[in-house]
């Protein structure tokens, strides 16, 4: 190996400066050991010794490090100390050169000096081997972990990008799920919004055509969020269009009935644990009657013409939970003016930071606000209210469906 490439691979595996330092420290420690002992001793000898050997057994060991690195234990140590103490006769061979020119006796021949401080030199080849191989095994282990941890970060990363992706298909095709455009009928405007909290929503909402005087206004929450709550809404959005607006099914007179349909669906097929709240009504634009059922949804609010205040009142239980539920309809008579507010509990529990929630008597003051304004004021006023309420942090899905009478 070049003398270049030796030097850079000691200066990018053992700090030279440091073991210098440990050679030094060896040399005062035996000295001082050989002085309590009343051994003669000459420190500069020693020094000199201690400085060869180290430095020639680590280059050794370096050269030597294939036959040793990589193995796994206990191989790594039967091929390292045959290696290291072979290392140790030659190192301390190397060392004695100097030695004997320069502090030998000239009765002793050379071949006893080398005899005499062999054990020597294989003492501090030893102390040398046994550092290195212990920061070998210690960088080594550091860097196969640090490895593993790079590897397990680039899976997580690209786990992460696979979710965004999948989270963002999911969305676009909730989406696609929800009504692009409001239908209308005469006598009413209609507008829709919706403002999930994730990139995937439990809410659903649609506005279904029945007949060219009817409408049908569905809105819905999910328990839980996340993809479960989205597949789940996904189903929920199939099975009311397939009963609602099936022409020849009394269901699309019958918002009972609807509920009662979704109920025995749901019931047979949802997780454990998971249920649906739901509210159904039906516009009429001849009679101005709204026939309604409210399957344990959050309670619709009824702005009179007159400032008065109305929640359509409710009384039956969520669907999916228990199949033998019984559902009712019930009708309110709308007149001119009316403004009528569907929403999801994500638009009434959206909370400050004070925890307090915004709650059904600011809903009133936006609608209030803006009745005078048109329906989409109406709802554009409600979520400007509520986002900066909460300061844009829904907890919780919200949708809206308003209603105006003309």
């Amino acid at each position: 190996m070049p003398k270049s490439n030796l030097r850079h691979r000691l200066l990018s595996e053992f700090n030279l400066l440091h073991f210098q330092l440990i050679l030094l420290a060896v040399t005062v420690c035996v000295d001082v050991v050989m002085r309590i002992l009343h051994v003669p001793t000459n420190i500069l000898a020693t020094l000199v010794n201690t400085f060869v050997t180290g430095n020639v057994a680590i280059c050794l060991v370096l050269l030597s490090r294939p036959l040793f690195i990589g193995r796994k234990s206990p191989w790594n140590w039967i091929g390292y100390i045959p290696t290291l103490l072979c290392i140790g006769f030659i190192a301390s061979a190397a060392a004695e050169i100097p030695t004997y020119l320069l502090f030998a006796h000239h009765s002793t021949t050379f071949f006893r000096s080398v005899l005499l401080d062999e054990p020597f030199g294989i003492v501090v080849t030893l102390i040398v081997g046994i550092l290195y191989f212990a920061f070998d095994q210690s960088r080594s282990s550091l860097l196969a972990r640090n490895s593993q941890l790079q590897s397990q970060v680039q899976l997580g990363l690209m786990e992460r990008q696979t979710h965004q992706s999948d989270l963002q298909q999911a969305h676009d095709i909730q989406v696609h799920l929800l009504p692009r455009e409001t239908p209308q009928i005469p006598g009413y405007q209609i507008a829709c919004a919706w403002q999930p909290a994730r990139s995937v929503s439990g809410d659903y909402f649609d506005v279904l055509v029945l007949s060219p005087d009817k409408l049908g206004l569905c809105i819905a929450d999910v328990a839980g969020k996340g993809m479960a709550a989205a597949l789940l809404m996904a189903n929920l959005q199939a099975s009311v269009k397939a009963f609602a607006q099936d022409g020849g099914n009394p269901s699309v007179e019958s918002p009972a009935e609807l509920c009662a349909k979704l109920n025995t669906a749901l019931s047979n097929n949802i997780a454990p644990g998971r249920f649906v709240t739901l509210f159904y009504g039906i516009l009429d634009s001849q009679s101005r009657v709204f026939k309604y059922e409210n399957a344990g949804h959050c309670l619709p609010l009824l702005v009179h013409a007159d400032g008065s205040i109305d929640f359509l009142p409710a009384y039956s239980g969520v669907l999916g939970l228990f199949s033998h539920w019984t559902y009712s309809d019930r009708q309110v008579q709308l007149v001119s003016r009316d403004v009528l507010v569907l929403m999801t509990d994500g638009v009434l529990e959206a909370a400050n930071d004070k925890e307090e929630e915004f709650g059904y008597q600011r809903l009133i003051a936006s609608v209030l606000a803006s009745r005078d304004e048109g329906v989409h004021a109406i709802r554009q006023r409600i979520l400007s209210d509520v986002t900066a309420f909460c300061s844009n942090h829904f907890q919780d899905d919200a949708s809206l469906i308003v209603v105006t009478v003309d």
